[in-house]
């Protein structure tokens, strides 16, 4: 390990989560560990409902200042990832419950409400019936009307792989459009929002997508490291210089942790970020560079060698437990869609 790293397996009830800090990166510890957090939580690792360390277990673990962990606590807080239970601790947000079915008791009061207002306009019980049961049949009548399904990302590229995620998993007829959260700023996909009957948004962006779609239920999704990129990191040459490229500073002690994950077999990597002074060095010194989504420009500031986007797909956990349920809740007939 890095003597400029440390790191620490928390031991308590609920949280196994390895989390370091790198000093050797020259980032930041407050964005260190938030970065960690954040993406922990984000791709399932951390799981929903789990208790956090307080502050004072963390910070000693760690070795980093009290206020420091305070801090990022804060900023997770506001980002709508974790909560706080006044006497109980800190907990990673859980998500919202699928929609619960049709209530049966609510179903009999609209029919008998019905049926009295009939009764008192003149008509007989056997017309009354005879309407209901046309009725019946016209609604029997399959529909090809799909579900309007909107995921909400960061870049636009990475957003329409997890919107094609969903997609594959819908059945016909049903349509996820992906946009990004600038194209929601810019007001460009307002008319995709008003008509989306289900709205999802990457875990860690939750907040900001609800900032911009007042009134609308969103429903947050995590993602994964692909196949593909697992298979593409343990394919690599164990003697070739890897360079490790971040989109943003606080997730590169993440980045690099995955990578060395699925890579154990490569010794020599040098990590940087996407802003960093050292870039075009580190990349001129490497055999091949592995970097996060939204780091594209890597691939034309080193256009002779091998460079490879870390993806990511929405977690199928989330398309199981979250995603159908919501969409076939949709399915119901006259569904009322919720006003921006």
């Amino acid at each position: 390990m890095n003597l400029g790293a440390t790191s620490a397996i928390l031991d308590t009830e609920s949280f196994g989560w390895p989390l370091g800090i790198d000093r050797s990166l020259g980032v930041p510890v407050g964005a260190q560990l938030r970065g960690q957090l954040e993406y922990g939580i984000a791709c399932g690792d951390i799981p929903r409902g789990a208790r956090l360390p307080s502050v004072r277990e963390l910070s000693q673990e760690l070795g980093v200042a009290h206020m420091t962990v305070a801090g990022v606590y804060k900023e997770l807080l506001g980002l709508g990832l974790i909560v706080t239970a006044r006497g109980r601790g800190t907990f990673v947000a859980d998500v919202p419950q699928p929609p619960p079915g049709p209530d049966p008791a609510r179903l009999t009061r609209l029919l008998a409400d019905t049926l009295a207002q009939a009764e008192g306009e003149g008509y007989s019980l056997r017309q009354i019936g005879e309407a209901m049961n046309a009725l019946i049949a016209r609604g029997a009548r399959p529909t090809h009307t799909g579900v309007n399904v909107l995921l909400v990302g960061l870049f636009a590229d990475a957003t329409r792989g997890y919107a094609a995620d969903v997609q594959a998993i819908l059945p016909a007829g049903d349509r996820v459009q992906a946009v990004t959260l600038d194209d929601l700023r810019s007001r460009h996909a307002l008319e995709s929002a008003q008509n989306a009957d289900v709205v999802l948004s990457l875990a860690h962006r939750l907040n900001e997508t609800r900032a911009l779609l007042p009134g609308r239920e969103v429903i947050p999704v995590g993602f994964i490291p692909s196949q593909r990129t697992r298979a593409a990191l343990a394919a690599l040459d164990p003697m070739i210089r890897l360079a490790i490229v971040a989109t943003f500073e606080e997730f590169l002690p993440t980045f690099l942790s995955g990578v060395r994950r699925f890579a154990p077999h490569v010794s020599a990597v040098q990590a940087t970020h996407l802003h960093a002074n050292n870039l075009q060095g580190v990349l001129d010194a490497c055999d091949v560079a592995i970097y996060a989504t939204g780091s594209e420009t890597v691939r034309t500031l080193m256009p002779h060698k091998p460079a490879l986007e870390y993806r990511h797909i929405v977690d199928p956990r989330d398309i199981e437990g979250l995603v159908l349920p919501a969409v076939e809740a949709q399915r119901a007939p006259h569904h009322t869609k919720e006003p921006l």
